[in-house]
């Protein structure tokens, strides 16, 4: 007699042990390494916690079908395809009917002109909320659906074992057991079979006949190649581009909905209204509603989330990253008491405004923060030292297969280079224990509040982003092996030079926080000058040598970002500086902002980009507003060289 128990814990056993031998694939696909993986006997279809970054994987259909390790894969990469661009884009796909709403109220108010031509605008069987509802949840299904047909190409596209033809028969028999055949769309209206019919080809090569249709939808051409191949081509290049539903959504709009429209228009010219019978609608095709919300495009008996527990997912990750900005909001309104550091109401209003302002800038610099941890927290292969066996190298193979076939008739393999001569092994990144952020801005009077509103945003996000950046580092310090802390301090220049932000021990909230409002709201444009290159070499000169040693071993970084909207009032000694900073591997850049005449874009490059082995300085110009994404950019770019190196 089997023990059912028994050999459902030696599954789970060896379930847990597969996935964490496919953890690091699992990471790269997902851009996620901090996601669990748990396999769960009751469950019928996958779960997802966002909450705890858990997928909870329904172990028992899994065994019930047999499936082996590379299906199972395939489920979870299917299950996952779009989850970073949840992430990224988690608002965007809420509230994805108010993006659609002009094309919900079209529709809408064709379906209300016929039903005024048949006289039932007073029916309650044909209300305009009636209506209404029907037409969203349409819309909402064609983007469902195109978004399982774009997670079904991420995976083939991503994942290529699964082209090869043994894998893809398994897929298709898995489609086949869920129902998702040419049948299943012949039984749908003809919108609803158009919007199916791409996975449909996809699967079986064959193109769905549209046989009451004027002309079948995919025999039409768009710039000159068939219909579907362009729309399969473009989706392609977005997700080779990493893009997503900011991409996605419009090419929708433009391409693909105006032939769904089209069709949804011929079901709609094509029925027949009846008057309701106490409050029960009628119609032709078996008297029911012509209206009615069904689920005739839902599998049930697939492994995947349908559509409410995706909106379930989204929501709980919006939840999620709401509360994540809220907590760190409450340290920075009136919650905080900073009067005794010189904060006014007005001044924490003033600092609550930018930091509303660059919300979403400050929310991508999480989602970068968290992925840069992720892949640091990744071990590292290194060679062994005197070891000189090694494993096949399959790419080398390929190259020199001419001669390994030479070399199998001779029974000799010692000269092939189609081996890795030595063994690798895993060693966990070593990253630096400290890293110094600096940020120079220009106070100076000729600062116009054009230039001081881009500053205000640029230093507000970048310096509340690298406070995010710290809780993260000290939240996963355990898995990165060692303690880390990235600081920051803000100086001001013009005729003179000061500290406004010191680097303070991240103990301090209070102060810390005091002092990145001080770094906002003192920005105004009032000190005189512009004499950087003082500030500059007093940065210099504050590094001890101590501390310069532990930045030639590079277990300490030091970055300098200066920022100005003219040229340096003594550039010999700016110029002087700027060597002497980078003689001590310290990172100096400097941004120009503002409207340039040829003299002072001569002086800024003397003294940021010539004679340099690459150049230091970057010329926003008139563009003021780029500067917050710049900088953004810039800090983005250091942190992970440092993180992958």
């Amino acid at each position: 007699m089997v023990d059912e128990q028994a050999l459902i814990e030696e599954s789970t056993k060896h379930c847990e042990e597969f996935l964490q031998k496919q953890q690091r694939s699992l990471a790269t696909f997902t851009k996620d390494s901090s996601l669990i993986y748990i396999p769960d006997e009751k469950l019928e279809r996958f779960r997802l916690d966002s909450a705890k970054g858990i997928l909870y994987l329904p172990l028992a259909r899994f065994l019930d079908k047999n499936l082996d390790e590379n299906q199972m894969m395939w489920h979870i990469y299917y299950e996952l395809a779009l989850y970073p661009d949840w992430r990224k884009e988690t608002r965007m796909y809420l509230n994805r009917k108010k993006y659609w709403q002009k094309e919900i109220d079209s529709m809408t108010n064709y379906i209300l002109d016929r039903i005024k031509k048949e006289g039932l605008e007073k029916d309650s069987a044909y209300e305009s909320k009636i209506i209404s509802n029907y037409v969203r949840k349409e819309v909402l299904d064609l983007l469902y659906s195109l978004d399982k047909y774009v997670s079904f190409l991420r995976v083939l596209q991503l994942c290529p074992i699964y082209r090869d033809e043994e894998n893809f028969e398994k897929i298709i028999l898995y489609m086949k057991e869920i129902g998702k055949t040419v049948e299943w769309i012949s039984e749908m209206p003809k919108h609803r079979a158009f919007i199916n019919s791409f996975l449909i080809i996809e699967l079986y090569k064959i193109q769905p006949k549209f046989e009451e249709c004027v002309e079948n939808p995919f025999h039409r051409k768009i710039f000159n190649e068939p219909f579907f191949d362009f729309v399969r081509y473009q989706l392609m290049i977005q997700i080779n581009n990493e893009q997503g539903i900011m991409e996605r959504d419009p090419f929708i709009k433009s391409f693909i909905f105006p032939v769904f429209k089209e069709l949804w228009k011929q079901e709609i010219d094509e029925m027949i209204f009846y008057k309701s019978k106490e409050g029960k609608e009628e119609s032709i095709k078996g008297g029911e509603n012509p209206f009615k919300q069904d689920d005739i495009d839902e599998v049930q008996e697939s492994l995947e989330s349908t559509y409410e527990e995706v909106e379930r997912i989204l929501e709980e990750m919006l939840e999620q990253q709401d509360q994540m900005v809220s907590s760190i909001e409450n340290m920075m309104n009136n919650k905080m008491n900073l009067e005794c550091y010189g904060i006014s109401q007005g001044d924490q209003q003033l600092f609550q405004f930018y930091s509303n302002k660059m919300k979403k800038e400050r929310e991508e610099m999480r989602q970068f923060w968290k992925k840069l941890i992720g892949d640091a927290k990744e071990e590292i292969s290194v060679k062994k030292d005197h070891e000189i066996k090694g494993k096949l190298d399959i790419g080398n193979l390929i190259n020199f297969y001419p001669d390994f076939i030479e070399a199998e008739k001779k029974g000799n393999y010692k000269n092939l280079p189609i081996f890795n001569r030595y063994l690798l092994e895993s060693q966990t990144n070593i990253l630096p224990e400290r890293i110094e952020i600096s940020f120079v801005i220009d106070n100076s009077g000729s600062m116009d509040p054009r230039k001081i509103e881009a500053a205000r945003k640029a230093l507000a996000v970048t310096l509340l982003s690298i406070d995010d950046f710290n809780r993260y580092l000290k939240n996963n310090s355990e898995q990165l092996n060692q303690k880390i802390e990235v600081l920051s301090e803000t100086w001001f220049f013009g005729s003179k030079y000061y500290t406004v932000k010191e680097f303070n021990h991240k103990n301090i909230q209070e102060k810390e926080k005091s002092e990145i409002i001080h770094s906002i709201v003192r920005l105004d444009g009032t000190d005189g000058a512009t004499d950087d290159g003082s500030c500059l070499k007093e940065i210099s000169n504050r590094i001890t040598p101590r501390q310069a040693r532990e930045l030639k071993k590079g277990n300490q970084i030091k970055i300098v970002f200066q920022v100005t909207d003219g040229a340096s009032s003594f550039p010999g000694l700016a110029k002087e500086a700027v060597e002497e900073l980078l003689s001590k591997n310290v990172e100096v850049y400097g941004f120009q902002i503002g409207k340039n005449n040829q003299v002072n874009e001569k002086i800024f490059n003397f003294v940021w980009n010539e004679g340099y082995k690459e150049p230091h300085g970057v010329i926003i110009g008139e563009e003021v507003e780029k500067l917050p994404r710049e900088l953004l950019k810039a800090v983005g770019k250091n942190m992970k060289s440092i993180f992958n190196n």
